[in-house]
């Protein structure tokens, strides 16, 4: 009975604070929500901060195996099956967490130290690249910087459509054809007056004195 309340209590401020902003909810609001009154709350936490600061631990202990599981997945797949898969799998996690990562995002000057998912996601991105080397899918040269920008993209796409309000899952393949392809788009092929005249000129060329 004592944890379900604590869980009620997460999940409310989880709620409201993702809806309304954390500054602007209050502590008697979180207490309605979760169906308790503020006193009881007090039972549970000895303020707002430590109340935050559960609510970070709590989400974090939910999203971090999961980011862990994701680097392990697909360990026998090829370098981009592997890829695609880590990539769509972390923003899955994400999505499971986005009114959490609205909180943490928005009041990230404020939130309490320890979050370990930059690490896990570099260290996950770092071990599909070295195996990535090794098969010769990635050139050596590549496998330091190609973590780097891969988990930037990662992190700053998520900031994106969670503050907007955007889906998350639909870029997992577009970060990597962004990464594998570049952004360039691919050159035309010659329209047939334009082969043929070239055809001409080199017949030309190889017809001449």
């Amino acid at each position: 009975m004592r944890e379900a309340v604590r869980v009620a209590i997460l999940d409310a401020a989880e709620e409201l604070t993702s809806r309304h902003g954390l500054r602007d909810t209050a502590l008697v609001q979180i207490a309605r929500r979760a169906g308790v009154a503020v006193g009881t709350l007090y039972n549970y936490f000895t303020d707002r901060d430590a109340l935050i600061r559960a609510l970070f631990e709590s989400r974090r202990a939910t999203l971090r195996p999961r980011l862990l599981a994701a680097s392990q997945a697909g360990s026998e797949l090829a370098f981009e099956p592997r890829l695609r898969r880590f990539v769509r799998e972390v923003f899955e996690a994400f999505e499971s967490h986005r009114s959490f990562l609205k909180v943490a995002i928005e009041n990230e000057h404020l939130r309490p130290s320890g979050s370990t998912t930059p690490h896990d996601l570099l260290a996950g991105v770092r071990d599909i690249v070295s195996a990535g080397v090794r098969d010769g899918a990635i050139a050596a040269e590549r496998a330091e910087l190609l973590p780097l920008a891969i988990t930037a993209m990662i992190k700053s796409i998520a900031v994106h459509r969670i503050q907007a309000g955007g889906e998350l899952i639909g870029d997992a393949d577009a970060i990597v054809d962004l990464v594998l392809d570049g952004a360039r788009s691919a050159p035309s092929a010659p329209s047939a007056e334009t082969a043929a005249a070239a055809q001409v000129g080199a017949t030309a060329r190889s017809d001449a004195p």
